[in-house]
């Protein structure tokens, strides 16, 4: 392949795959979302689904639903605020104040807006609906279907962040459909399997300071000025994929309950299309004014594809619930995922390594407790602690992911409704205590060499309703 052609692409791919891997860090560690009903957030999710009759079974943990012994059908909606605040100080490459880009998406117009002082507002809304139904089929068997959002990422940064050639807006979403089947071995224990067809869909959008990146090209060695063009690339992606989990339920005795699950690893291959918008000084610098140099041939109005993977890790929970007294019982869960299958982000082209980009993950853990107290018969408190590992590193950790160890406190409540029987609502608040996140970070000189230097600090608000409907 030409270099010359191999540097232009090596630019788009380089924007492309920086942007894809933002977070919805302050839901789960890394892109993970919690996969619960409004009983589960209620509890910080301690004890997973082995509560009894909880259909959220039907995904969590397959052979929990052979102890359910009638038709349960549940719809959840969760509305999700995070807040991310940056202090620190950004620099282009010649250790100047950036400035912002801005464009009008209807007609495609860009103009800068100055960056100053030394921080930024990031974060979204987000509403994740939910649902899950489980149905036994005689004595021993159980059929479950469930609408699960396992994945998610959105950030939205204001327009004068410091920040935005590092990041602007990403809004990446995976939703997965599944179904599962269970198995009463004896009244004691069970297991369960089943799978999972995901749909992946995505936005993202970064600034790119072509000057800059002219600059610091080899063998130019024209000091340009930084911030005075305005480029911006923006990326969709598409993709649908297939995936198993399975587990075992046990019931020692009859106040306990415990359940192991596994859920295998889903290759996720995402197809996206780029879109790159410049000013005609940028335009022109690229196309005409350093053909030789730089990037030749590259056409900033056109659409381009391109190829990465971004798969969903696989995870392993061991829950167990005990039911301490007719009004009180207790849930444990410690979830393990292997975030370090998560190494870096490859980008391909007609077959061809391009680029990739090392995020070299770690394995991470989550511990949790929280359990239900029945006040009466009909109304049931929740309440529940947890504790969260990032993956990340502090050496690959950048403002896209700008994501720390967490804390997650709950408190939640159920409730029957006597006028129609079957009928029951629950609901839940969480709130995310997110360690501060230090992000010391150089851009790519192809990207404009921008370094950035400083702490995000997060935190998230998670507010749950459900509505459970026994027949």
């Amino acid at each position: 392949m030409n270099n010359k052609k191999q540097h232009a692409r090596t630019l788009l791919g380089l924007a492309i795959l920086s942007g894809l891997v933002a977070a919805g860090h302050a839901q789960a560690g890394g892109f993970a979302t919690p996969t619960f009903g409004a009983e589960g957030w209620g509890r910080a999710f301690g004890g997973g689904s082995m509560f009894k009759d909880d259909p959220s079974s039907a995904y969590n943990n397959p052979a929990a639903m052979a102890f359910i012994d009638h038709n349960i059908a549940q719809f959840n909606i969760d509305y999700a605020r995070i807040n991310i605040k940056y202090k620190g100080t950004a620099k282009d490459y010649a250790g100047n104040d950036p400035a912002a880009v801005t464009l009008d998406p209807n007609t495609g117009d860009m103009t800068s807006v100055p960056r100053t002082g030394t921080g930024g507002q990031g974060g979204f809304t987000a509403w994740l609906p939910t649902g899950f139904m489980v149905m036994p089929i005689g004595d021993r068997f159980a059929f479950g279907l469930s609408q699960v959002v396992p994945m998610g990422a959105r950030t939205t940064w204001d327009d004068d962040w410091i920040g935005r050639d590092f990041a602007v807006d990403t809004r990446i979403e995976t939703v997965g459909v599944t179904g599962s089947l269970s198995f009463k071995v004896n009244d004691e224990f069970s297991i369960g399997g089943g799978a999972i067809v995901q749909h992946t869909k995505g936005f993202v959008s970064q600034n790119i300071d072509l000057y800059a990146a002219a600059a610091l090209a080899p063998g130019v060695g024209i000091p340009f000025p930084s911030g005075v063009g305005h480029s911006l690339i923006r990326v969709k992606v598409d993709n649908t994929s297939v995936g198993w989990f399975a587990g075992v339920a046990w019931k020692p005795t009859l106040q306990d309950t415990l359940g192991l699950n596994y859920h295998a690893k889903i290759k996720n291959k995402l197809e996206g299309k780029y879109n790159i918008y410049a000013d005609p000084g940028s335009q022109a610098l690229v196309e005409g004014g350093l053909p030789n140099a730089l990037y030749p041939g590259l056409n900033l109005q056109m659409n381009g594809n391109a190829t990465t993977q971004l798969d969903i890790p696989a995870n392993a929970s061991f829950d167990w619930v005990h039911q301490f007294t007719d009004r009180f019982t207790l849930g444990a869960s410690v979830t393990w995922t292997q975030w370090s299958s998560f190494k870096n982000l490859t980008l391909k082209s007609d077959g061809s390594t391009i680029v990739a980009i090392p995020y070299n993950y770690k394995d991470a853990w989550m511990v949790s407790l929280g359990g239900d107290y029945k006040l009466t018969d009909d109304f049931t408190l929740r309440a529940g602690v947890a504790t969260d590992q990032t993956p990340t590193r502090n050496s690959t950790r950048d403002p896209r992911i700008p994501d720390g160890d967490r804390i997650f406190t709950s408190l939640g409540f159920g409730y029957k409704i006597r006028a129609i029987p079957g009928l029951g609502i629950d609901g839940s608040y969480s709130h995310q205590f997110v360690e501060k996140a230090k992000l010391q970070t150089h851009n790519q000189d192809r990207l404009g060499g921008a370094t950035l230097d400083g702490k995000a600090d997060a935190y998230g608000d998670v507010v749950s309703l459900g509505v459970t409907y026994e027949f």
